[in-house]
């Protein structure tokens, strides 16, 4: 049976080691099963081994997992400013996975799941550069990171051979999200608040980010870098109208500037606001699944996630 590994357990993880165990065994690291993390190992027994590893000092377990893996998933990552805390996460961590695999387990592929900003504000319209990271001009320390773990990685696949494909994912949505953003628009659907907001971003449902992963597996490339997003930019307004329709509200829709907007956003998400209205290119990520279309179900199915386990969640 083909085994995978998923380092991290996180809400993206929880979608991809659902999805990925229905076609091999899984194995999720975590740090510790506080707060929606106990939600997230709750969904998941039964269908997947969770296992607890700091991949910083349990270096021999790590290095037997890996080594009785087909395939590693790396989804741990950070936000906010703290540099040492983002070089560790983004830098070290995928430092030490990428060796062991060299060393130890050549033919195990990595899956380094980086970001859509890895390169920094380079343009209104990216795709993927023809040498890797060549070019980059990152604006934040975790810009700065996640082009130097992309970097090292991708160094070590081409030295020593293993199979390796860097995702970086636009916005990551999806029926376990958690996270401050999308906190924030459910206690407003909640009230049935729907801001008329001139905003689109990219994004891509974390369902079609575990299909992507699936599909990179059985290809096994050495060294691809690809954008994984959908192909047209989703207006943020339509993200409270779902949810608004799943907690049964009459939508109250209230116009709100640009400006305003920005100010509200949680401090860690605010240097993400340069990217409004930034395309990245969905071509090769398309290749790989085919439709990349929205999934407004995934959005619905959010709001009632939240709304069971608000108890376990910062809302």
């Amino acid at each position: 049976m083909v085994k995978f590994l998923v380092l991290g357990l996180g809400f993206i993880a929880t979608h991809v080691a659902e999805g990925l165990s229905k076609i091999g065994q899984v194995t999720v690291t975590y740090r510790s099963l506080n707060g929606v993390n106990e939600v997230y190992a709750k969904v998941l027994r039964g269908s997947v081994e969770l296992t607890r590893l700091n991949p910083l000092t349990d270096e021999d377990e790590l290095r037997g997992l890996i080594k009785n893996s087909d395939t590693v998933i790396n989804l741990i990552g950070a936000l906010g400013n703290d540099a040492q805390l983002l070089r560790t996460v983004h830098v070290v961590i995928p430092r030490q996975v990428a060796s062991l695999i060299a060393e130890y387990s050549p033919s195990t592929m990595l899956v380094h799941v980086s970001a859509s900003n890895v390169m920094g504000p380079i343009g209104k319209f990216i795709n993927e550069e023809p040498k890797h990271c060549e070019g980059a001009r990152p604006s934040t320390p975790y810009e700065e990171t996640k082009c130097l773990g992309e970097q090292v990685v991708y160094s070590m696949s081409q030295s020593a051979g293993f199979p390796l494909a860097i995702i970086r994912p636009t916005l990551v949505y999806g029926k376990y999200n958690a996270h401050p953003q999308f906190l924030q628009i459910y206690n407003m659907a909640k009230r049935g608040i729907v801001p008329r907001i001139n905003v689109k971003l990219m994004a891509i449902s974390a369902v079609k980010l575990t299909e992507l992963i699936a599909r990179l597996h059985e290809l096994r490339p050495r060294g691809l870098y690809l954008y994984a997003t959908e192909c047209e930019p989703v207006e943020v307004t339509r993200f409270f109208e779902v949810m608004v329709k799943a907690l049964g509200r009459r939508p109250l829709r209230i116009p709100v500037p640009n400006a305003l907007l920005k100010l509200a956003l949680p401090s860690d998400i605010k240097p993400l606001f340069k990217y409004v209205n930034v395309v990245y290119s969905c071509l090769k990520a398309k290749e790989i699944v085919g439709d990349l279309g929205f999934m407004e179900s995934e959005v619905y199915e959010n709001a009632l996630f939240i709304k069971q386990y608000e108890d376990y969640i910062t809302v």
